[in-house]
């Protein structure tokens, strides 16, 4: 990366936001109604980043395997919980308003790929009061497939009506990476977020361990 960037997509959990706390506590709730055992965030972690459904899934099968052969009513168990609640305790990362609001400033826009449901995306940015910074916000349900698709982060470009030459990705998972890369984007990896894999051996453009590194990193 050695020019300024136009447009910046970034993912939501674990990079914008610590979602961790409630995304724990619906999980444990969901498995409380079937009788299991509850999980720790540090389970929960790793399970985030692909999706509802596959979170789901991931704390099911550290119980054993999920109670039936179909996820969707678990899923719907899990959304219960969890979208009347999805900010009780999430918090943005430091620095995350302070950067959102330098680069707007300096014309960059700003957009959200997350494969978050696109209800309780739409809902946390409102109640950390984050949603005004960006443009275009690509749910997991609005998705013509999920990252590390680059189908997503291509929805996005085109609803931006920006060439991927003139947008960089920012993200904390090899999600994020590998959807940037087939998108022929940038990537900047965020050392703090959930990822399974140690951020150094993702493969991105640069790691960064402060969100303020971004305002020089994107807007030079």
């Amino acid at each position: 990366m050695n020019r300024v960037k136009r447009a910046a997509i970034f993912d939501l959990d674990g990079t914008l936001i610590d979602s961790l706390p409630d995304l724990t506590n619906a999980v444990n709730k969901m498995l409380a109604d079937w009788g299991e055992a509850p999980l720790t965030g540090a389970d929960v972690g790793p399970m985030v980043g692909d999706g509802a459904a596959t979170l789901v899934t991931r704390a099911f099968n550290a119980r054993g395997g999920l109670p039936g052969p179909d996820v969707a009513p678990f899923l719907q168990r899990f959304l219960d919980h969890y979208e009347p609640h999805a900010a009780d305790e999430t918090k943005p990362w430091p620095g995350v308003a302070e950067t959102l609001e330098y680069l707007r400033d300096k014309g960059v826009i700003l957009a959200v790929c997350t494969n978050k449901p696109t209800k309780a995306t739409h809902d946390v940015l409102a109640a950390l009061n984050l949603d005004h910074f960006f443009a275009v916000v690509v749910g997991g349900d609005d998705a013509p497939a999920l990252k590390p698709n680059p189908a997503h982060i291509n929805a996005v470009l085109d609803r931006l009506g920006i060439h991927h030459e003139e947008a960089v990705m920012v993200g904390d998972s090899i999600n994020d990476v590998l959807a940037a890369k087939g998108a022929n984007m940038p990537v900047v990896v965020m050392s703090f977020g959930y990822s399974r894999v140690p951020p150094h051996e993702l493969g991105a453009d640069l790691v960064i361990d402060d969100f303020t590194m971004l305002k020089r990193v994107i807007a030079g």
